[in-house]
């Protein structure tokens, strides 16, 4: 059996501009992690001579299928039939939290898919670099989904980085900061808004309007350029829900579905709660929103909020890996 272990990821900053569509123009900046919760997928063999199916496939559906043709899943269906993979093969999936949540689960899928493909059909694991930039080919170019680059490159890379766009290439930097990420990462809430939604969906409409979200955009990406500066060379964290902020207050004017009146109560609820700040994760209109609270804010703020609609998380240093059992 072998298992491809995925991590979700969280985006802190310059969400909207990993977008070719932005950034073959302007540089752009990613902050974002990696989080430990995971998509795992497992496959087996078996041998499909003895059965009247030749794959098996197990996730919110259950596909026996005679031909590759006829797999209603699209990621599935695309990936084995590039690999020439038609039968005796059994692959399972399963995710620790809801998909279309703004937490790049579909992307963690992708990356995971193909790294245990790939390492099924070759027997070698692919590198970070390799997995990271067939997995956006794969989305855009495929699939023909709207999406960015940050969700497939976190997936495929782990740890807390830095991603700089420009001109279709992107270059990572693990952050290293001054200040304590234990404490950090405790200061580092999300909350549910119930709302599950398709994130290529959302997207469509807003890199329809790219032009003249122009400067809302470049606000973004000065926003993050400037967290990076603090990620550097700070000592303290409270930055980091002053900046939170004030990306919200751009990321709104992208669209007028990124938002609506569940989030936005939810949001001020928040604030008036002790938050120094959040912003919904994503593509928007769904999802988890993250916001920074401090310690000594904590028990007012959860005391806001059903114990059943938020969670916490780690850092994951690693990006998607193979297992072989």
């Amino acid at each position: 059996m072998i298992v491809s272990k995925t991590p979700l990821r969280v985006s802190f900053f310059g969400g909207g501009t990993d977008f070719p569509e932005y950034f073959s123009n302007n540089k752009s900046r990613v902050i974002g992690t990696a989080i430990n919760k995971y998509i795992y997928l497992f496959q087996n063999k078996f041998n499909s001579n003895l059965f009247d199916h030749q794959l098996r496939l197990f996730y919110r559906e259950v596909e026996f299928v005679k031909d590759v043709s006829k797999i209603k899943h699209s990621v599935f269906k695309k990936i084995l039939q590039k690999e020439n993979i038609y039968k005796n093969i059994e692959i399972h999936a399963s995710s620790e939290l809801p998909g279309f949540v703004g937490l790049g689960t579909s992307s963690a899928f992708t990356v995971g898919l193909l790294n245990l493909i790939n390492f099924y059909k070759y027997k070698k694991k692919l590198t970070k670099s390799i997995l990271s930039k067939k997995s956006i080919h794969f989305e855009r170019k495929i699939l023909k989904e709207n999406v960015g680059y940050q969700d497939q490159i976190l997936a495929a890379y782990g740890g807390l980085n830095s991603i700089e766009f420009y001109d279709n290439t992107f270059k990572i930097k693990k952050l290293e900061p001054k200040f304590s990420l234990d404490k950090f990462k405790k200061n580092l809430i999300l909350i549910y808004t119930g709302i599950q939604r398709r994130a290529s969906h959302v997207e469509q409409k807003k890199i329809k309007k790219i032009k003249k979200n122009l400067s809302y955009l470049n606000n973004i990406t000065d926003i993050s350029n400037e967290a990076f500066k603090y990620f550097q060379k700070s000592r303290q964290t409270d930055f980091f829900g002053k900046l939170l902020h004030e990306t919200w207050l751009q990321k709104k004017k992208l669209h007028k579905t990124v938002s609506n009146v569940v989030i936005n109560n939810i949001y001020d609820r928040a604030l008036d709660s002790g938050a120094l700040g959040g912003k919904l994760l994503g593509a928007g209109a769904g999802g988890f929103v993250l916001f920074y609270v401090k310690e000594n804010k904590k028990k007012t703020f959860f005391k806001a909020f059903d114990k059943d609609k938020y969670i916490t998380f780690d850092f994951e240093k690693n990006g998607s890996q193979i297992i072989k059992i």
